[in-house]
């Protein structure tokens, strides 16, 4: 399997992983350490970390009616065998299909002995 294609399924997964809510899973497709740069940069230096962020993350959105992601959208740049840069395009849903919310997130995947891991997540417009 070539790069490109190993990196979008490891986007689908990962978006799965997401929608299922469990935080423990999606700390699962992050490299150690990882890095979140969003209005504030963080350095994620561990598996738990990642998993008390995406607790919180996942819990404010089941607030807000959220049942489920799709990438609506994913363009791959394969830097070399073991890295890639990705832009993903995601439409967050209510329990009865009603859009929540979009959104885009780049990333900075590495692939490492365990499979693909994310390193850099950059959510914006």
């Amino acid at each position: 399997m070539d790069t490109e294609q190993a990196v979008r399924e490891f986007v689908h997964d990962y978006g799965e992983t997401f929608s299922n809510g469990d935080p423990e899973a999606v700390a699962a497709h992050f490299h150690e350490p990882a890095l979140l740069v969003a209005e504030t940069v963080q350095m994620l230096e561990t598996r738990d970390a990642v998993e008390d962020l995406f607790a919180a993350i996942l819990d404010s959105l089941e607030e807000r009616g959220y049942a489920y992601s799709e990438a609506e959208e994913v363009e791959v740049e394969a830097v070399a065998d073991d890295r890639a840069r990705v832009r993903v395009h995601w439409v967050r849903y209510t329990a009865d299909d009603t859009v929540l919310e979009r959104l885009v997130t780049t990333h900075v995947f590495r692939r490492t002995e365990e499979g693909w891991k994310m390193v850099v997540l950059l959510p914006h417009d």
